[in-house]
């Protein structure tokens, strides 16, 4: 980087922790820039290929020629997800909708390959940034899911049935998340982080609690895809109590995955190797 753009750019690095509010995945590290934004900056932050350079370029052109330079970019990268870029524009929902789709559209004539290009980038309304940062550092339950999924329950209605049944999966997700970060030689895992790489986790711990609370886990997701996705018959408020009731059983599944733990922190001793709850 330049000796100028120090004086222009202040930098942030922070490896994020699975209990801040927002991280779905683990190990995501997040590059925050401001001050004058300079493409370079930008992708010396990313270890930016071409193709990713040409994204930035593109979304510096859409806001220049739109009079909405961005006043922050956030830059997030992990293993197994795809590096985004958020240019945070000191403007309103519509406009920032509006220049997100102008920029989409300038990204598309750009890549005309059938895969998607190697960035994310998105443009958001800096209050949001804003509303977010004031978060900055609270904790977040699983059983603020778990509430939540109860209470969309409880109003009835379909929609609301589906999407508790989707909030019922996020705290069991949040959960077991919590619990299989604790298992520190599991990080040797080849498979990207994300649902597919904790239930492996979960498995390569040897015991019998460990594959039934991947299995419970993968029924919730399952759950939750039918939910969202499934919409060529009716999702009824019984199927939705039977997936909360899913629900706590994962949470008591983790506690019993976690005594085990405590009994035995080697993941192949004969006392994990077939025991259960």
């Amino acid at each position: 980087m330049t000796g100028n753009a120090m004086t222009q750019v202040e930098w942030k690095r922070m490896a994020t922790d699975p209990g801040r509010r927002g991280d779905h995945l683990p190990g995501a590290t997040r590059m925050e820039i401001t001050g004058t934004l300079q493409m370079q900056d930008i992708v010396q932050a990313l270890g930016a290929e071409p193709d990713e350079q040409r994204c930035v370029e593109a979304g510096l052109e859409v806001l220049a020629m739109a009079g909405h330079p961005p006043a922050r970019a956030v830059v997030s990268m992990g293993h197994g997800r795809l590096p985004a870029l958020e240019f945070y524009v000191d403007a309103a929902v519509p406009t920032c909708c509006e220049l997100d789709s102008t920029l989409q559209h300038a990204i598309a004539s750009r890549f005309t390959s059938v895969l998607p290009p190697g960035l994310a980038v998105t443009v958001l309304p800096l209050a949001a940034y804003a509303q977010e940062a004031a978060d900055e550092g609270k904790s977040f339950e699983a059983d603020t899911l778990r509430t939540c999924a109860r209470e969309l329950l409880g109003r009835g209605g379909e929609m609301n049935q589906r999407l508790a049944v989707v909030c019922a999966y996020l705290s069991a997700l949040h959960g077991v998340q919590a619990v299989a970060e604790q298992l520190g030689y599991l990080e040797q895992s080849l498979l990207a982080q994300g649902q597919e790489a904790l239930s492996w986790r979960l498995r390569r711990h040897r015991s019998v609690e460990g594959r039934a609370l991947a299995q419970a886990l993968e029924g919730l997701s399952r759950a939750a895809d039918g939910a969202l996705y499934e919409f060529g018959t009716c999702y009824s408020a019984a199927r939705a109590s039977y997936q909360l009731e899913q629900m706590q059983r994962v949470h008591d599944r983790i506690a019993c995955f976690r005594d085990t733990c405590r009994r035995c922190p080697e993941p192949r001793c004969a006392v994990c190797a077939d025991t259960a709850c």
